[in-house]
Order: structure tokens, then sequence, then C-alpha cells
């Protein structure tokens, strides 16, 4: 090849670069090269709704509940599992005076993605997709997220679900004093705790930052405890309540916001994929229970009760 023509494909090349690059850069927004933030990852959390019937209404309001909301939730993109309880007839006696709060039935949803579910309750809410019973007292619905208060588990793991029976402690701390509080309730009163009869496992779960309802959880701690027995493991934490350096008078506690109660299981733990995958005969009553329920339903949240958070 003579100089000439070298020189020639030379300079072509360079100037085809020089062009490509003009291409590539020119008219091109700078939003549009500007780094995307990264998403941030799902949430894991246990989903606490406490909830009571219209009186006179409990057998309806359970058939919905079970049959029901249970699966239309568990449909929800992020679900994991839920199950439900009754209040136990075993509460405290000696200390009686710490027993609650009042709504008879417990659930608790197990979230692998929180925003998510947070998202398909406002959308879903009170539509067909997620009907809500009108023997549900909805002025009475407490609801609200809860994750690991420490540790490395996520709220799933830290869960540990044991479909049986569970025995709630809830609670208000002090202002200021969240770092201090954790740290003795999960290093030295939870293992104290644990000892006693009846009680099988545990932990300490916080508010999350994100909730679907817009107010504050009336506790911003719970602590979610599996037990073999309710009437053995009731008595025993009566007992030990009695005593000195309990969570009764542990500093680190708001004074009164204390709030404890047994609950017996009514139904085993019901998983998103068994909601994705009836059998027939499951699909048929589902229908049937939804049938029957009709127009008997709210429409919207109770003018007094707790409201969810929609963006405006």
């Amino acid at each position: 090849m003579s100089r000439e023509r070298t020189a020639f494909f030379s300079r072509a090349s360079g100037l085809t670069k020089w062009v490509n690059g003009m291409i590539a850069t020119k008219d091109v927004p700078a939003e549009a090269t500007a780094k995307v933030p990264a998403k941030a990852a799902p949430l894991p959390s246990i989903f606490i709704v406490m909830t009571e019937a219209v009186d006179g209404q409990e057998d309806e309001f359970n058939d919905w509940y079970t049959n029901i909301h249970c699966h239309d939730t568990m449909r929800f993109k992020g679900s994991v599992a839920t199950q439900r309880w009754k209040l136990s007839p075993w509460q405290l006696r000696y200390n009686e005076r710490l027993i609650g709060p009042e709504q008879r039935w417990l659930c608790i949803y197990e979230m692998m993605d929180t925003q998510a579910n947070i998202d398909a309750h406002v959308e879903d809410c009170f539509t067909d997709r997620l009907p809500i019973t009108s023997a549900q007292r909805i002025d009475k619905a407490e609801d609200f997220y809860y994750v690991p208060a420490a540790g490395t588990k996520n709220a799933i793991e830290a869960y540990n679900s044991r479909n049986g029976h569970v025995l709630l402690v809830r609670m208000n701390v002090v202002r200021g004093k969240d770092d201090e509080f954790v740290r003795w309730f999960r290093e030295k009163y939870m293992p104290r705790v644990l000892k006693l009869i009846g009680f099988v496992d545990g932990e300490l779960f916080r508010a999350a930052d994100i909730q679907l309802i817009d107010a504050v959880p009336r506790y911003q701690y719970s602590a979610v405890f599996h037990i073999a027995d309710p009437m053995v493991a009731v008595e025993s934490l009566d007992s030990h309540l009695a005593q000195a350096g309990t969570l009764v008078d542990c500093s680190l506690v708001e004074a009164g916001s204390i709030g404890i109660a047994c609950y017996s299981a009514i139904t085993n733990r019901f998983t998103a994929e068994q909601a994705l995958n009836l059998p027939p005969v499951q699909r048929e009553l589902e229908d049937r229970f939804r049938a029957n329920m009709g127009d008997r339903r709210h429409f919207a949240e109770a003018p007094d009760g707790l409201k969810i958070k929609r963006s405006s």
C-alpha cells in the first residue's frame, strides 16, 4: 500500500472515531447519562393485625377472614404466609392490669416485600379484589408492620413461625433510650423469659419505618413469643412478673405502655403458595363464601378509625 493511501485511511479512521464520538454525545440530555439510583431492596416484615367483630356476627367475620381475606392477601406480591389466633381463655391474673390490647383476634402476616404489600392494599382495599366484610369493626382495627429490633436475621427468619400458640408483649420505650432498651431486652431479659416453663422461642420487633396506616403505632415494640401451652406459659409469666428486675419495673419502658396477651391458634399457617394453588374443592368453597358475603361489606374506612396512608 502506498504512503498516500495509508495516510488517507489513517485520517479516515480518525475522522470516523471523532464523528462516532459526536453522535454518541450530541444532543443527549445530561439526566439521560446520569447514574440511576439503585432501587431499594425489598424490606421483609411481619404485619401484626388486630381485629374485632361486630357483636353477634363473629361467625360471619371469621368465615370471611379465614376463607376470603387470608386468600386475597396471600395473592399479593411479596406475601409469604399468614396465621390467625384468638385471645386465649388463659390470661394474666395477678397482673391483669397489663392485659392488652382489647381486640379478640390476631393475625400475623409474613411479608418478603413490605412496600409491595402496602401498594397492593392502597390500590385494592375495599374493592372486589380485597373486600372487607361489614361483620368487622373497622373502627377497632390496628395493623402495623414490624421488623427485628436488632440482629442479622430478616423479619421472617426472626419470627420463625412454629404454627402454634403465641404470646405477645408490647410496649413503648422512654424517648432516647431505644438502643439501651433493645440491648437489655435481647441480651438480658429475653433469655430470662425463655427459661420460663411453656416458652419455646421469641424475638423483639420494632415498628417499621414504612407503614400502610397514617398513624403512629400504639406500640413501638412487640416481642412475639412462641409457646407450647397457653395455660402453663401464662401462669409462669404471671409469677415471673411478681419478681424484681422484670419488664414491669424497667426504667427504660414508658409507664403504663405495656400490653401482654396470649393467643390460641384458630388456623394453621397458610402460605402464598397454597393460596395460588388451591385445589378445586377449596376454590369452590372460597367462591361460595364470596357469594354468601354479597354486598355486606365496607366501602371505606370508618370515620373514627385508622386511615390508609394515600399519596395526595
